[in-house]
């Protein structure tokens, strides 16, 4: 694992991935114990360090061909360059990184505890190193395909496994409950994360976009991170790309179940990275002023059903694991102040409101009916309650989830509180107050009903 010389790293490399690759998680245990971190750590710095300066190489051969040859023109049509990209160096280099990144991933595979065992030995090296290779491959695509007109060729192989298994390395990383503060606050991981995640679908590995959510999410649930996370600079505008995408409009069109199936995943992966940061109370005002956002989980919160379900390939409960996300953001981001419920309950025409209805009347699941009957009540006050009592569907909503609560003898359910914000807020010679008075005789006679069953 030492040597200098490409044949013996190569072998040596070999030898390790066929060693290694397993998923007998307490002899990887041993594995990080008897040090090959440390030396896996080592070899791909002095890989990183070798494809620097293959680079370094080619960029002077640029440079001395345009000195030489054009007089240091870069437009001469005739300009021959050498083929950077395809470069026999680099590329050699590169299937040498692609190799020991498998190698690493895979003795992470042991318990969290061996990881960070590991990460607190090593981590400080290996972090930045994987960083940086995956920024370096990243913006490598993205300067290949600038624009949408613009397309990439299919990437060499090792550069798949690359991104592949430095997204996965990080997310063996951010597994450990332990780390993931460290992790969140480590110079660039997140503007390498957010670079990921935005990128146009079809330039990365799938398998990389979704690894890049998964850790996103993950350092999320650290209460110590949320509020940095959600002033990251563009990282909950990142998140509302997969989020918002219209999957239940593209269904027809998006090609195949491996397109579909990550899809759906990484709008409920975002999701959840979402609702995590909402659990934050500085975070609600900042969520609930993203538009955009909060139309991205009343999307996932009425995508109930698809077409591609069916396959054996758990369509229905990840829209389901999606719509519980959702409906639980919803419900911590609805809890800003009342300026912002106002803004929330008016904007697009209040579809804020009839959408969060629909679901706690007809959503199949009760924790998501729950939820959405929690956010009403959440958005119901004195200056949302003219926008609540024209909506008699609504009112049925939570008159109904208030008789039930009645009868269950729950005297301080949800809806039923809901509703007595409603009649505080609506003066009683109001035009309004007609409209909501049907519904405050049901749940006083649904009550008067239990107290004479129980004194009897």
């Amino acid at each position: 694992m030492y040597s200098v010389n490409q044949a013996d790293r190569t072998a040596a490399i070999a030898l390790a991935s066929s060693t290694f690759d397993h998923n007998n998680q307490t002899l990887h245990d041993h594995e990080i114990v008897s040090g090959i971190d440390s030396a896996l750590t080592k070899h791909i710095a002095l890989l990183v360090y070798k494809a620097q300066s293959e680079e370094l190489d080619n960029k002077r051969k640029v440079s001395d061909v345009d000195k030489h040859l054009f007089g240091g023109s870069a437009e001469d049509p005739g300009r021959v360059v050498p083929d950077l990209v395809n470069s026999k160096g680099i590329e050699s280099v590169v299937e040498e990184i692609s190799s020991t990144c498998e190698v690493i991933e895979a003795i992470y595979r042991c318990s969290a505890d061996s990881v960070a065992a590991s990460f607190a030995r090593v981590g400080s090296e290996l972090l930045p190193l994987i960083i940086q290779i995956t920024n370096h491959e990243v913006r490598r695509r993205r300067d290949f395909a600038p624009d949408s007109t613009t397309e990439i060729g299919a990437p060499p192989e090792a550069r798949e496994i690359v991104l592949k298994n430095t997204t996965k390395i990080i997310g063996h990383f951010a597994r450990v409950g332990g780390l993931t503060q460290i992790l969140a606050y480590h110079p660039g991981l997140l503007a390498c994360l957010r670079r990921i995640i935005a990128c146009p679908l079809g330039l990365l590995p799938r398998e990389c976009r979704l690894n890049a959510l998964w850790v996103t999410a993950n350092l999320a649930c650290n209460q110590e991170n949320m509020v940095m996370m959600a002033c990251h600079p563009g990282l909950i505008e990142t998140l509302v790309i997969p989020a918002f995408r219209s999957i239940e409009d593209e269904e027809e069109n998006i090609g195949d179940i491996e397109a579909y199936i990550e899809a759906i995943r990484s709008r409920d992966i975002a999701v959840r990275a979402i609702f995590n940061l909402s659990w934050e109370p500085q975070n609600k005002l900042l969520l609930s002023e993203h538009l955009n956002l909060v139309e991205a989980l009343l999307k996932t919160l009425m995508y109930r059903k698809s077409s591609w379900g069916g396959f054996g390939r758990g369509v229905s409960g990840i829209l389901l694991q999606s719509r519980r996300h959702a409906s639980s953001a919803l419900r911590n981001i609805s809890e800003a102040p009342k300026r912002n419920k106002q803004i929330l309950c008016m904007a697009n025409g209040g579809t804020l409101l009839d959408k969060v209805a629909a679901a706690a009347t007809n959503d199949p699941d009760n924790d998501v009916r729950e939820k959405a009957i929690a956010t009403l009540n959440n958005l119901a006050c004195s200056a949302t309650a003219d926008e609540f009592v024209k909506r008699s569907s609504l009112l049925d909503t939570l008159t109904d989830t208030a008789l039930a609560e009645v009868k269950k003898g729950e005297e301080t359910g949800t809806a039923l509180h809901a509703l007595r914000i409603l009649e505080k807020s609506v003066p009683t010679d109001m035009a309004n107050y007609a409209l909501l008075k049907p519904y405050l005789d049901q749940v006083t006679a649904a009550k008067e009903r239990v107290r004479f069953q129980v004194s009897s």
